[in-house]
């Protein structure tokens, strides 16, 4: 878990430009380039680590509604879990559940820094997951942005 927590922390110093970067969108506004621009940097950060990615993923975030991403998560190991916004998303949120007989039960919510969000957890039994996410604050103008998610273990 150390070492995925010091992985994370070095995530923040670089630069996610993806935020500024509305430039790089077309005229109709659903380029991807704006989230996707800066994940090479975030990706050789991560590989000189000793974590593992192990899911990227790239979509559409509603300002109303939320994403889910469904995961089977293996025991003994440290997940941690990535996730921010273009230009267009001031604020992303995260939180994880797991799969129960009765329905998901709630696990913990993602740490907020500078428009990314983190959330490290260690999973101690292999099960199915469920992430999800929530544009929790659109920069004016927007109801809608690309997300970018990462999430890699230890």
């Amino acid at each position: 878990m150390k070492q995925l927590s010091i992985t994370l922390i070095s995530i923040f110093i670089l630069s996610f430009s993806a935020f500024a970067q509305s430039e790089l969108d077309n005229e109709k506004g659903t380029s991807m380039m704006p989230v996707i621009n800066s994940l090479s940097d975030v990706v050789k950060a991560i590989e000189e680590s000793d974590v593992e990615i192990v899911h990227i993923e790239f979509d559409l975030v509603f300002d109303d509604s939320s994403k889910e991403i469904y995961r089977n998560l293996t025991k003994d190991y440290s997940y941690g879990f990535l996730a921010y916004g273009d230009y267009r998303i001031a604020k992303i949120g995260i939180e994880l559940y797991k799969e129960t007989d009765t329905g998901w039960d709630y696990i913990k919510a993602g740490e907020l820094s500078e428009g990314t969000v983190t959330l490290l957890y260690d999973v101690n039994e292999t099960d199915r997951y469920k992430i999800v996410l929530r544009a929790l604050q659109m920069n004016e103008g927007y109801n809608v942005g690309h997300y970018g998610l990462v999430v890699l273990h230890d």
